[in-house]
């Protein structure tokens, strides 16, 4: 009986860490990203059953629409970066201020970001939101030029 049911564990786990997609939309972020959004990116384990998990998301979107993304969105509160320069593709704190309410985890899970831009990002600001989806959202704005912005959300459940 106790063999049968750490077979069906490994079973149960292997399937939810390899069978879901990640989408990093509204299904996940429950967000809505503006129809210019490209490049996605997701890395998390929010498909899991772990009372522990989150997803990460890298979308470039015309900085056009980055007033109307921003608008849905419930802040708690907004940071300036602590770094002029850095790199989105980097988690943890990295160019933001220490103390913050959110961040992007530096687990190895969450890793892996790969750039899809030529330009210098700049970081912009990080915005503190009220999640609909998890237990928080963190939101990074970076500039890629002057019509291009990339927008790197973290929805964390706990």
């Amino acid at each position: 009986m106790m063999k049968a049911l750490q077979l069906l564990l490994v079973a149960l786990l292997a399937f939810t860490s390899t069978a879901c997609k990640q989408t990093g939309d509204e299904s996940d972020h429950k967000l809505a990203f503006p129809k210019s959004a490209v490049n996605f990116q997701n890395r998390g384990n929010s498909n899991s059953f772990l009372p522990d998990r989150g997803i990460a998301t890298m979308v470039e979107i015309d900085s056009k629409d980055l007033d109307g993304f921003v608008a849905q969105l419930k802040i708690t509160e907004r940071r300036k970066p602590a770094q002029e320069h850095g790199d989105p593709t980097v988690n943890g704190w990295n160019v933001w201020p220490q103390g913050a309410k959110t961040f992007v985890p530096g687990n190895e899970i969450f890793g892996g970001f790969m750039k899809t831009w030529t330009t210098e990002p700049v970081p912009v600001e990080m915005l503190a939101c009220q999640s609909d989806a998890g237990g928080w959202l963190h939101v990074e704005i970076w500039r890629l030029s002057e019509t291009k912005t990339l927008l790197k959300p973290f929805t964390d459940w706990n």
